[in-house]
């Protein structure tokens, strides 16, 4: 596919090079040359220096050819012109990164007159994850399949976690719980786990159950934690904004601790919460607002290291949940080694979104991508499609039947309103979602998982 990316920050970086792996033809669009030049280079992609809002910058980049424009760059507005102009051009598909809390409702109510495929606003999208987090705090990770009705939880075994040297198989006996572990991730490798497969101390677990059993599930596994009924988040910005009215629709209590007058004036203006214009990197503070006593703790400012750090401290204070956001996508890897266990990115969460857009694009015959994730460190893709008609050698045929890749889990299946954690009795049918876990990307349609 002819792609054009306007926008070479960590986003559009992050998005090169998946995309570049997966095999399309990427011109990337940027005002740095010198960043261009590097990125160029590294992911083998064809750079044009320029301003993406400029026309004549985008039929040098070849904008009437392309099948895709995506505009990530640091402003709003050169992002809507771009897509707007990119149409114009005649490019059918645009995607437009918009942050801006005040443009929400305006592109809700002008996307179809801008002619924009999707926008994406990365501070919502992590705000939601932060909330799925806090409803489930046993999870390091929480994502949601079938509308809601699955959910597929990360945690990591402790020492002294009575799951240590049971194989799947003996958990699914002796729980009687409908769920299944579909990924491990051990030492740094991913697993597409058989019943076999015995657990060890220090995994991390993928386990996708149905809404209703997955709490169920924690509490039979010993690592049940309460959901959260406040919080104390350090940090006012966008991301706390959005969180503030998901807090509100889960009647959680929430204290922030804000720097910005201006912040904590939106805040308390717009939210019945308790604001407190201080610097939230101080202890005094933290202890003083409450951090040892309160269900959750969010580090959410603005600067990564200050996130750590505090949520490092934060550790030493509270055995309640801790979530840290990091923008900067290659400090997630080095922060996780210090035992910062849940953390988010708004800039991955960003690029994950423009993936499964493009895979959608595909259109492969007879099913069509809903949603997309990244589990356990990125390092194993979950996937749910819509089968839209029968497929050869796919539907009808049992489980046990299907002659599957070595490198492919049949997580779930939701037919209507009922969930299934397959058998090998079970099958698939014509107008069923199916949600598969893998371990290898570049999967475009349910087909691609028979051998």
């Amino acid at each position: 596919m002819n792609i054009v990316i306007v926008g070479g920050g960590t986003v559009g970086a992050a998005i090169c090079s998946q995309l570049a792996v997966e095999g399309h033809d990427i011109t990337l669009v940027d005002t740095d040359l010198a960043a261009l030049t590097e990125l160029s280079n590294l992911y083998d992609v064809f750079g044009v220096n320029g301003n993406g809002a400029e026309l004549s910058v985008l039929k040098k980049a070849g904008v009437d050819k392309a099948e895709l424009l995506i505009a990530v760059t640091s402003s709003d507005e050169i992002n809507i012109l771009c897509c707007a102009a990119a149409k114009k051009l005649g490019v059918e598909h645009t995607i437009a990164r918009v942050r801006n809390p005040e443009y929400s409702e305006l592109m809700q109510f002008m996307r179809s007159e801008l002619n924009l495929s999707l926008t994406i606003n990365p501070e919502l999208a992590v705000a939601k994850e932060i909330y799925r987090m806090l409803r489930f705090p046993s999870a390091t990770k929480i994502d949601t399949f079938g509308k809601g009705r699955v959910e597929a939880a990360e945690f990591e075994v402790s020492a002294d976690s009575a799951l240590c040297g049971r194989t799947l198989n003996e958990l699914r006996n002796k729980l009687n719980i409908r769920f299944l572990v579909c990924a491990v991730l051990r030492d740094g490798k991913p697993y597409i786990p058989t019943g076999f497969f015995s657990i060890e101390a220090g995994d991390l677990l993928c386990v996708t159950a149905p809404e209703e059993d997955i709490t169920k599930f924690f509490k039979a596994a010993g690592i049940y934690k309460h959901p959260v009924k406040d919080v104390v988040i350090v940090g006012g910005g966008r991301t706390t904004y959005y969180l503030e009215a998901l807090l509100k629709k889960g009647k959680i209590k929430s204290t922030v601790i804000e720097k910005s007058k201006e912040h904590c004036r939106e805040l308390a203006e717009e939210y019945d919460c308790t604001v407190i214009c201080n610097d939230g990197t101080k202890q005094e503070v933290l202890l003083e607002e409450g951090l040892a006593n309160t269900d959750a703790f969010l580090a959410l400012s603005d600067v990564d290291e200050e996130n750590a750090i505090v949520s490092m401290y934060a550790k030493t204070q509270n055995t309640g949940k801790i979530i840290t956001m990091i923008k900067t996508i290659s400090y997630v890897d080095l922060f996780k080694g210090v035992g910062l266990d849940s953390i988010v990115s708004p800039k991955s969460s960003t690029a994950i979104s423009i993936l499964k857009y493009v895979r959608s694009m595909a259109n492969v015959r007879g099913s069509e991508i809903e949603s997309l994730h990244k589990l356990m460190n990125d390092s194993v893709e979950a996937l749910e499609f819509s089968i839209r008609e029968e497929i050869d050698g796919l539907t009808g045929t049992p489980l046990k039947d299907l002659k599957l890749r070595s490198d492919i889990l049949i997580a779930c299946i939701v037919r209507k309103d009922k969930v299934i954690i397959p058998s090998g009795s079970d099958a698939i049918y014509n107008g069923d979602t199916v949600i598969i876990v893998t371990t290898e990307a570049q999967i475009k349609g349910i087909g691609e998982i028979l051998k």
